[in-house]
C-alpha cells in the first residue's frame, strides 16, 4: 500500500511539472520571438527624427514582419522617459542626453537603466551661434547682456550654451535669454527684437535658411578652440566640427560643437530580437539615408560608435561585421 502510494505521488509530481517546464519554455519563445508591435519615439512632425522614424519603421514592417509604427512625441528628453518606462521599444534622441540619463547626471537626478544603444551618429546635431551680418556680435564674449534666443526649454541648445558661457567666465545670468522654437526666435531676430539665436540641430537649418530666402544674410559665430577642447575633454558626446562657408555663402568656415543623434533601445529586448532588428536596419542603411537631408552621411562604420553602452543584440551584429571587439 505504501509502494502504491509512494508511485502515485511521483507520477502525480511529474504530471504536474511538465506543464511548468513546457510554459517556462512557451515564455522563453515568447521573448525571443519578435514582438507583433515595435514603437519608435520620434519627435514633432517638422522636424528630422520624425521623417527619419517613419523609414525606420517602414524597413522593419517590412523585413521582419512586426507592425512597427514612428510615434510623434516631444522630442529627445520626452523619448528618453517613453524608453526607460517601456513605453516605446525604440526611439531616437541625442548622445547627450542618452549619456547623461545612464549616468544619472544633469538634468537627470537618477540613472535611467532601462536604456541602452541600438546605434549612434544617425544625424548631427550643430551648435550654432547664429547673427544676422551686420550684428556688432562677433565673439562669445560679445553675447553678454544681449537679448538671446536658446530655442525651446530643455533642448540641449540650452545646456550646451551654460557649458560654453561657464568655459568663457559668463554665466546663463549674463544673457537677457528667451526660450522660443528656431524659427520664432529667427524671425524676431530679424525683426530687431533679438540679438543672436541659439540653434542646436542638423545643417543648414530650415529656419536660417528661409529668413536667407527672405533676403537677410546670416553669420555664425566660431566656439574658441580652448573652450571646445575644454568642453569635450569632459563630455565624450561632444565633439569639435567644421561647418563649411558654404553652408551659408558669407562668412568663413565656422568652428563649433557637435552632438551626434542616436537611436536608444528598450534593454530588457531579448538579444536575438534585437540583433535582427539592428540587422535588418543596416542591411537598409540606403532607406534610412533618404529619408531626410540630415540623415544622408549616415553610414555602418560610425553607427556602432556611441558614448552608452550597446544593447548586447546590436554588439553581436556589429561584432560581425567587424566593427566592434
Amino acid at each position: 500500500m505504501k509502494k502504491r502510494i509512494g508511485v502515485l505521488a511521483t507520477i502525480l509530481l511529474i504530471v504536474m511539472t511538465v506543464p511548468l517546464f513546457a510554459a517556462g519554455q512557451v515564455e522563453s519563445a515568447e521573448e525571443s520571438s519578435m514582438p507583433q508591435f515595435i514603437e519608435i519615439g520620434t519627435a514633432g512632425i517638422g522636424g528630422a527624427y520624425y521623417p527619419i522614424g517613419i523609414a525606420l519603421a517602414e524597413i522593419l514592417t517590412d523585413e521582419l514582419g512586426t507592425q512597427a509604427t514612428a510615434q510623434i512625441t516631444g522630442g529627445d528628453v520626452d523619448n528618453i522617459g517613453l524608453v526607460q518606462n517601456r513605453d516605446v521599444k525604440i526611439a531616437i534622441a541625442t548622445s547627450a542626453s542618452a549619456y547623461n540619463a545612464t549616468r544619472g547626471v544633469e538634468p537627470y537626478t537618477v540613472k535611467y537603466d532601462n536604456i541602452m544603444g541600438l546605434f549612434s551618429n544617425l544625424t548631427q546635431g550643430i551648435y550654432q551661434i547664429a547673427v544676422l551680418d551686420n550684428s556688432n556680435i562677433h565673439s562669445i564674449e560679445d553675447l553678454k547682456g544681449k537679448r538671446v534666443s536658446l530655442g525651446p526649454a530643455g533642448n540641449l541648445g540650452v545646456l550646451l550654451t551654460s557649458y560654453v558661457l561657464e568655459a568663457a567666465g559668463l554665466s546663463m545670468d549674463d544673457l537677457r535669454a528667451s526660450y522660443v522654437a528656431h524659427s520664432e526666435g529667427v524671425a524676431m531676430m530679424t525683426d530687431g527684437n533679438l540679438d543672436a539665436v541659439i540653434i542646436q540641430s542638423a545643417a543648414p537649418s530650415p529656419a536660417l535658411r528661409e529668413i536667407e530666402a527672405g533676403g537677410h544674410k546670416v553669420r555664425l559665430i566660431s566656439v574658441p578652440e580652448y573652450i571646445i577642447e575644454k568642453i569635450s575633454s569632459a563630455r565624450p558626446y561632444l565633439a569639435r566640427f567644421v561647418l563649411p562657408a558654404s553652408v551659408h555663402n558669407t562668412q568663413d568656415d565656422v568652428v563649433t560643437l557637435n552632438s551626434t543623434n542616436m537611436c536608444i533601445v528598450d534593454r530588457n529586448l531579448h538579444e536575438d530580437v534585437v540583433y535582427k532588428i539592428t540587422k535588418a536596419l543596416m542591411e537598409n542603411i540606403s532607406r534610412i539615408q533618404s529619408s531626410h537631408p540630415a540623415a544622408s552621411q549616415f553610414s555602418l562604420e560610425m553607427a556602432p560608435l556611441m558614448p552608452i553602452e550597446l544593447h548586447p543584440g546590436a554588439a553581436r551584429y556589429f561584432r560581425e561585421q567587424g566593427l566592434i571587439k
